[in-house]
């Protein structure tokens, strides 16, 4: 694995640099001089070795990026990162193993299709436009200097007020230079063709690349991140369930088949925005796109005429009347469904058992709000005498969660992720939990953590696909279970952010109501589903622990759900 590269004719030594981030593909670090160090992955890194087919991809791409990266177009418009010095990985050598760019601060796009992100960082609906607006005229510029972006996701771009930068601009198609990634949720299926499921395995259907990269795949990414930015879901969410079985297709393949959220058999999630908000002639033009194949520039009229205004029914929308005040409707103070019963709370009163972390600068100015804290490269928590360490962790990459009696973190750094577990009424980290590989993309993580286990889940983008995973640790360090699924298609796994651990159970709020997951023979799985709870909440709501029963706090205020 590589340790050192040589930048601007100096030595530089990898392991001495914070580490910014890691990808599928490659590693950035912080050099310290208003630039990131991007360093692609070698076939020996360990996020690759052992896989054929990343070793293979690694390879070419190292062998590849040489010539590329010095035929780099230029004539680009500002707001792209771009290539600037090469590092090589010997002195005077022709041998690239990455380059320097300029380093810039913002909020991934892909946050802002999240429900619960969007709910937790409240955003001026029309500054998102604007920051919208502000791509699109970045976008024409790329494709005015003759280059495809071709892999354009939510993931490679970043916001920062209203404005955009593109990043990973590497990858890009231009000259003799193909651009062989896609995302799936992102890619044109008018170039893909199903792929076929290997013997004995599932997947079949799910779209892969069949044509070259062009303008128009671009403008379709391109309004796929303006929907699920605008109304945080993608235009192929939700759920189809058609009344005719010979309908039925894999979720991964419904672009395929042109099965988009405004066909009448697809159920649309509760926690995205619906798409009703939005004017018709907004309406009208995502539909030809996602249904009726319709290409071409996205009208960039149709952002500039976007106006949101928030109704006094709290909804905020983009339409000369509120669509939502007619269906608007009050939940009573006790309502009885089946074998549930709800009761409005008052929000405050749910206390969860167990919270993340915080982040000081010092460890003075965190021991007075939290028992538990990270401060520069040590957990701490608050002792008798003051503060006192727990033990070592990495700084800046660390996330941790904690309850009365147990705590779970994870960093991420020089192909490695960690997972550990620490007491927070006793010294010592114990790092050796054997989490299944992180070999992607990091875009999210969270825990759930109970008397005798924590709950760690993530989200990796990793190849153009995106998966989620959840696994079950004992208090010992065992992983007692694990669930994966693809992100797009993950059932309870979407939704664990809100869940709550009651003994060893863990408890999960999903659009069909709420479900119950254990840990049983090295997996998780749903053990009991409460159907009856479907009315009272949706998949972006947070489950509280609460006496006699679950506490839901969720955007239309708090119940207490007593399940019988």
């Amino acid at each position: 694995m590589l340790t050192r590269v040589w930048l601007d004719g100096r030595s530089v030594q990898l392991a001495k640099l914070a580490t910014l981030g890691a990808g599928g593909e490659a590693d950035v670090y912080e050099l310290g001089d208003g630039r990131a160090l991007k360093i692609y992955k070698a076939p020996d890194h360990p996020d690759v070795a052992g896989v054929p087919a990343l070793e293979h991809a690694a390879a070419v791409r190292l062998r590849e990026q040489r010539d590329k990266l010095r035929a780099f177009p230029a004539g680009l418009p500002a707001h792209v990162i771009k290539p600037q010095d090469l590092a090589v990985a010997t002195r005077g050598g022709d041998d690239v193993v990455g380059f320097a760019m300029a380093k810039v601060d913002g909020t991934p796009l892909y946050a802002y299709a999240e429900p619960r992100w969007r709910r937790d960082h409240p955003t001026d609906a029309n500054e998102l436009v604007a920051a919208l607006r502000h791509l699109h005229l970045t976008v024409t510029g790329v494709h005015r200097a003759g280059v495809v972006i071709g892999d354009f996701n939510d993931c490679n771009v970043l916001v920062a007020g209203p404005r955009c930068w593109l990043i990973d601009a590497d990858s890009w198609q231009f000259g003799p230079w193909t651009c062989a990634m896609f995302s799936e949720r992102f890619v044109d299926p008018r170039l893909c063709v199903a792929a076929a499921a290997a013997p004995g395995a599932t997947g079949g259907g799910v779209p892969v690349l069949a044509q070259r990269h062009d303008v128009d795949g671009d403008w379709f990414a391109f309004a796929t991140m303006v929907f699920r930015s605008l109304l945080c879901v993608g235009p192929y969410g939700g759920v189809f369930r058609p009344a005719d079985p010979a309908r039925r297709v894999a979720q991964a393949a419904r672009p395929l088949h042109r099965l988009s959220v405004f066909d009448p058999e697809v159920v649309y999630p509760k926690a995205a925005v619906p798409w009703q908000v939005l004017p018709d002639e907004l309406i009208e033009h995502l539909r030809a796109v996602f249904v009726d194949d319709r290409r071409g520039p996205f009208p960039a009229a149709l952002l500039d005429r976007l106006r949101f205004r928030r109704c006094a029914c709290g909804v905020e929308h983009a339409r000369a009347s509120c669509p939502a005040c007619r269906t608007h409707v009050s939940i009573p103070a006790v309502v009885v469904r089946g074998r549930v019963r709800a009761t409005r709370i008052d929000p405050t009163s749910l206390v969860p058992a167990s919270w993340e972390v915080p982040h000081a600068t010092t460890a003075a100015t965190a021991a007075a709000s939290s028992p538990v804290w990270i401060a520069g490269g040590q957990l701490w928590r608050r002792g008798v005498a003051g503060a006192e360490p727990i033990g070592q962790i990495l700084a800046g990459h660390t996330r941790a969660w904690v309850g009365a009696d147990l705590g779970v973190g994870l960093y991420r750094a020089g192909g490695y992720a960690v997972a550990f577990l620490f007491r927070p009424d006793r010294r010592g980290v114990a790092d050796g939990v054997a989490i299944p590989r992180i070999r992607g993309q990091l875009l999210d993580v969270h825990a759930v953590v109970g008397a005798d286990r924590a709950w760690l889940w993530w989200h990796e983008a990793l190849a153009g696909r995106h998966t989620v995973h959840a696994v079950a640790i004992a208090a010992h360090g065992d992983v007692l279970g694990h669930a994966e699924a693809p992100a797009d298609d993950a059932g309870w796994l979407a939704a664990v952010r809100g869940a709550c651990a009651v003994g060893p159970m863990l408890f999960v709020p999903t659009d069909a109501g709420l479900v119950r997951v254990e840990a049983a023979g090295g997996a998780l799985a749903v053990t009991r589903t409460y159907p009856d709870t479907a009315d009272f909440v949706t998949a972006a709501d947070q489950l509280v622990a609460a006496a006699g029963g679950l506490g839901v706090r969720g955007a239309r205020g708090a119940l207490h759900l007593t399940l019988s």
